[in-house]
């Protein structure tokens, strides 16, 4: 894959990491401002009334039934987000106009796919995956959603009923995320789909064709996700190389993503905007969403489905390969699973950042600040750790002396870089750093830490630990 190649070498002896400078990394006081205060970024304060208007329309019976689950909450928020966003930021939107409520199908789509995932993974948790390729192979193509006209409007449909097809201990077992039997999973996923089609039904018959086509192409791409992971054994769990596996990631990601902007463009007449530059920017955050997913998930993907971060250790770190197998456990019942793994597998993880930042630094300025927005959420997660186990890592150079030896593979001033990372899961750790460097230096890194150079992140790891040799003396 080129984009593996120019990104990493990879040989057989390991991982040597290239040059993580792409696009610009030159920071500009002045060009921040322009973008903090630009009429487009300002429009963001407008999100309370985006939630607002939002709100009246989505008082149907499927929002009901899910306000009542556990998660719900945070889930329809990030979406949310994700909405305004594009829409204020991609598709230049005004959020004080009665457009700005006109992608709310393509919020309930991304909902629907969300739920629609989480179902269908549960169910080959549940069964087994031999049970769900027996299923799929008696005539898959009945699975796929499809697209009818009936009386003059457009439906969407499917042309099978799980609860005939699913033996009934299998229905009764309740998803832990969401806290239901897979029998009340199965009916409200068809609440979301009288839904989408009460929705289309308002529209004019030849645009609720188009936008219901691109809603069905949308499902049928995760469909066909879910089948690939069904049907193949997992990457990692293969002596396979990597490329393939993001080969994959980027067909994937990618792909679905255009689809869903595809929808929102279409319901706002937009589909223009699909062909602009700044459009691969918007697709490329799903990308880097992707890794990092699979950098919260190496413990419910472990046999089950593709893990970039696993592949990468069985692959080219056994320690750390061996290290995950010893502590899977561990890590399943942890707070700080994601301290634990940047400090116990930094190779894989920093092959993972490596890959994420290059993607962030070709994004532009917008695009940059969402992207490290939802690493903060997701990903770096400052705790103050309390266990002794997290003692000798309390510190910036604590997590260096820890990880010295565990990162032959790269030098000096690269593992200084993955240290500073690192100190972002730790809030005294953090709060340590952010006071020994400037108000700039620490801006860059609260709220662009991938995009900073190496050797910016080198001279502020220098810094820092002369002036605790400086007070230690």
């Amino acid at each position: 894959m080129p984009i593996a190649k120019t990104i990493i070498a990879i040989p057989e002896g390991g991982i040597v990491p290239g040059s993580r400078v792409s696009g610009s990394t030159h920071f500009s006081w002045s060009c921040e401002l322009k973008n903090i205060f630009s009429v487009k970024f300002l429009h963001l304060f407008f999100w309370h009334l985006f939630k607002k208007r939002q709100k009246c329309f989505t008082t149907t019976v499927v929002f009901k039934l899910c306000r009542r689950l556990p998660g719900f909450a945070a889930l329809w928020s990030t979406i949310q987000k994700g909405s305004f966003a594009y829409n204020t930021l991609f598709l230049g939107i005004k959020p004080f106009y009665r457009a700005s409520v006109n992608t709310l199908l393509a919020d309930v789509t991304t909902l629907a796919l969300f739920f629609g995932d989480e179902f269908i993974d549960g169910i080959r948790l549940s069964a087994g995956k031999q049970f769900v390729l027996d299923i799929l192979n008696n005539n898959p193509q009945k699975f796929y959603m499809r697209c009818k006209l009936k009386r003059n409007r457009v439906v969407l449909e499917y042309s099978f009923d799980l609860l005939k097809l699913l033996p009934e201990h299998i229905l009764a077992q309740v998803n832990v995320k969401y806290c239901i039997s897979y029998r009340q999973f199965y009916f409200l996923l068809r609440y979301f789909l009288r839904d989408i089609n009460s929705r289309l039904s308002g529209m004019p018959l030849e645009k609720a064709v188009l936008v219901a086509e691109k809603i069905s192409d949308a499902c049928n791409t995760c469909l066909e996700s879910y089948v690939h992971d069904v049907r193949r054994c997992p990457e990692q769990d293969m002596d396979a190389d990597i490329t393939s596996l993001l080969q994959y990631h980027e067909l994937k990601t990618r792909y679905m993503q255009r689809k869903l902007l595809d929808v929102r463009c279409c319901l706002v007449d937009r589909q223009d905007a699909m062909l602009s530059i700044q459009s691969q920017g918007w697709i490329n955050i799903m990308s880097v969403v992707q890794i990092y997913d699979d950098m919260q998930d190496i413990v419910v993907d472990d046999g089950f489905q593709d893990n970039l971060l696993l592949c990468v250790a069985r692959r080219h770190f056994p320690g750390e390969w061996q290290w995950f197998r010893e502590n899977k456990s561990l890590l399943a019942g942890a707070e700080e699973t994601h301290l634990l793994t940047s400090l116990n597998m930094p190779g894989s993880v920093y092959f993972c950042l490596h890959l994420a930042s290059e993607k962030v630094r070709r994004m532009n300025w917008e695009q940059q600040k969402i992207m490290h927005y939802l690493l903060k959420k997701n990903w770096f997660i400052a705790r103050e750790c309390c266990d002794v186990a997290f003692a000798k890592t309390s510190s910036l150079a604590g997590i260096y002396r820890f990880i010295q030896n565990k990162m032959p593979h790269i030098s000096p001033d690269l593992l200084k870089g993955y240290a500073v990372d690192t100190c972002f899961h730790k809030q005294k750790a953090r709060k340590e750093l952010f006071k020994k460097v400037s108000f700039s230096t620490a801006y860059q890194l609260r709220y662009n830490l991938l995009a900073v150079p190496d050797q910016i992140k080198t001279a502020v790891f220098d810094a820092v630990i002369k002036t605790q040799q400086y007070a230690g003396q």
